[in-house]
């Protein structure tokens, strides 16, 4: 499964030996691959590190756990796409990552490579979705209101129009 050149992960865990195998998992189907050993060195990797489109990050973390920074990730970059990856079984860390980080996915250690990889690709894919739901969504807007700047009194099947780019934009 090739993939597109500009498509930028941020691999975030302690374990070096675990940013060590999903780079060279994931380096193979094409990825731009940066790696961070804490949420701290995560943070500076986003901030100095143009283009990444998403983490995968470990939770059981020194310092700042994985929950945190996918929070503060969120936070400072909402486009950017979040995924959990832990050993931790408490199912606690599941609901705190969905609802704290807002994560895409959560992946268990030890992870199977063929999912892990299918995860990913579905992820660019959702991320296209939405850069296009976006693009489609302005281009509504804006011929909402080159409508409204017509007089469309008369007219009621525009007047339809406008009430469903009104839904639309809701």
């Amino acid at each position: 499964m090739k993939v597109l050149p500009d498509r930028s992960i941020l691999l975030v865990d302690d374990d070096e030996s675990v940013r060590e195998s999903l780079e060279s998992l994931l380096s193979k189907d094409g990825y731009r691959i940066t790696t961070a050993e804490s949420g701290e060195d995560g943070l500076a990797a986003l901030r100095d590190t143009p283009g990444i489109q998403l983490v995968i990050s470990d939770h059981n973390m020194p310092g700042m756990s994985g929950v945190e920074f996918l929070k503060l990730v969120r936070s400072r970059y909402p486009a950017v796409m979040r995924v959990m990856l832990t050993a931790d079984s408490d199912p606690e860390t599941v609901v705190r990552s969905i609802n704290e980080g807002e994560v895409y996915r959560f992946i268990r250690k030890p992870w199977d490579n063929a999912n892990l990889r299918e995860l990913v690709y579905f992820a660019f894919e959702t991320l296209l979705l939405e850069d296009e739901k976006r693009r489609l969504l302005e281009v509504v807007r804006r011929q909402r209101d080159a409508f409204r700047q017509l007089d469309l009194s008369a007219d009621p099947e525009a007047e339809l129009l406008l009430a469903e780019a009104d839904l639309l934009r809701d």
